[in-house]
């Protein structure tokens, strides 16, 4: 993806489980370069987490990161889109990569024990 200072970057993040493993809940922290971008707006649940009927908050942890969880009632989240954040290329971004991580990513199951995920990375290219 390239963009260009003042564009908008919309940064979907999915999931995908075992056949019928899904999690009852998830959370994760996204970590993202703040001397390029900036958040711009709330962050949506995707599509999985709407059919799942769970509910997403993102809260800005510093400058450069923000935690996310997704939970609320008992049914598994299936694959797919779990997540849409949305941010913005600052205007003064130096042009280069621009590289998300998500971290920290556990999933909660009907049994209460977490389960540590891998961690993640997008990339953005911004041009002048």
């Amino acid at each position: 993806m390239i963009k260009r200072p003042g564009d908008r970057v919309t940064l979907e993040i999915s999931a995908k489980s075992q056949p019928g493993k899904g999690p009852a809940a998830l959370k994760w922290e996204v970590i993202f370069p703040s001397q390029k971008l900036d958040v711009d707006g709330r962050a949506e649940a995707g599509l999985a987490a709407a059919h799942a009927e769970k509910s997403l908050e993102c809260k800005t942890r510093n400058q450069y990161s923000l935690n996310c969880t997704l939970s609320g009632g008992p049914k598994p989240i299936e694959d797919g889109t779990i997540a849409i954040l949305h941010f913005k290329v600052r205007t003064e971004a130096e042009a280069g990569e621009a590289v998300f991580r998500i971290v920290m990513a556990e999933g909660t199951y009907l049994d209460p024990k977490p389960v540590p995920l891998h961690d993640t990375n997008a990339e953005v290219f911004i041009r002048r």
